[in-house]
């Protein structure tokens, strides 16, 4: 059997989200919100008639997940439910919420900005083109 571990691109892309998040965390302490929370707080702000579902798809989570990160931020008072009908909730930013995510843009945008500073505008669009196919292929 041959080691092949270092060349395994499930375990790069793991291997690399795993330097992107432990780093963003690290900027994100400043406001005292976790990476899948403030994500979470981006959908809700730019998706239009967000739920926990439509969250929990677009984050490719389960939906207890995104249940807890969703009570945690309602306790935070970032964000609050409307009921649409009984097992449905719209969710919005609170004034809260929107200020957390003003604050932290700025850290946000050069963290964003500073993770392609070794790559050439056509290297990101193609990686991010070669992700989307890897999802693709995941999903089969």
């Amino acid at each position: 059997m041959e080691y092949q571990l270092k060349n395994s691109i499930g375990f790069k892309i793991n291997q690399t989200a795993n330097k992107v998040n432990n780093k963003f965390n690290n900027i994100l302490q400043d406001y005292k919100i976790a990476p899948e929370q403030r994500a979470t707080l981006e959908i809700i702000k730019f998706e239009k008639d967000v739920n926990q579902t439509k969250i929990a798809n677009i984050l490719a989570k389960d939906k207890t997940t995104i249940s807890r990160t969703l009570a945690t931020l309602e306790k935070k008072g970032f964000i609050q439910k409307e009921p649409i009908d009984r097992r449905t909730n719209l969710i919005k930013l609170t004034i809260l919420g929107e200020e957390i995510l003003n604050k932290s843009q700025e850290s946000v945008q050069k963290f964003r900005e500073d993770l392609f500073l070794n790559l050439e505008k056509e290297e990101v669009n193609k990686l991010i083109e070669l992700l989307e196919k890897v999802n693709l292929s995941v999903d089969k």
